[in-house]
């Protein structure tokens, strides 16, 4: 008797124990994701905040907005990933940009160009963050979502040569 009902108690506490692992686990990865999404919310937020401030000081600065342009541009600038990597096109461009306008280029062009960035910029990241709460059979890769929304700012990876 005794036999039998360790026979049927041991694959329950087994399977209650992996229960209770993979439970864990996929509270973890929600808890992560909806850390995640929340954090890349509140940047796209903000940088369209910052940036359509900066906009209008440029378009009409004064001694005053200076400062502040200043400080609008470096914000921006930290709160972006430039990197030298070939495949960083956007991020780069923008800097170079808001480099510019710090110093002075505020011509509609330059002005024209960073809003098209930016709205580049918070479209990829919009699409990256909707990627993420797909299952793990609906994703699309990286390089798919790259594409679909970097424009002439995109290329391809090729090898890992250009990483």
């Amino acid at each position: 008797m005794d036999t039998i009902i360790t026979a049927f108690i041991a694959p329950v506490v087994v399977a209650a124990i992996i229960s209770a692992i993979v439970s864990r686990s996929n509270n973890n990865k929600t808890m992560s994701l909806k850390y995640i999404t929340e954090e890349r919310a509140n940047w796209r937020k903000t940088i369209k905040e910052n940036v359509s401030e900066l906009y209008a000081l440029a378009l009409n600065p004064n001694e005053k907005s200076e400062v502040r342009i200043s400080e609008l541009v470096t914000f921006l600038i930290i709160s972006l990933n430039p990197s030298k990597k070939a495949t960083n096109k956007l991020d780069n461009r923008i800097a170079s940009l808001l480099v510019d306008i710090e110093k002075g280029q505020r011509d509609k062009d330059t002005l024209y160009e960073l809003r098209y960035c930016i709205s580049v910029l918070m479209k990829h990241d919009w699409e990256r963050s909707k990627n993420e709460t797909r299952g793990i059979l609906n994703k699309y890769s990286d390089e798919h979502i790259k594409s679909k929304t970097l424009d002439e700012y995109y290329e391809p990876v090729l090898n890992n040569k250009t990483q």
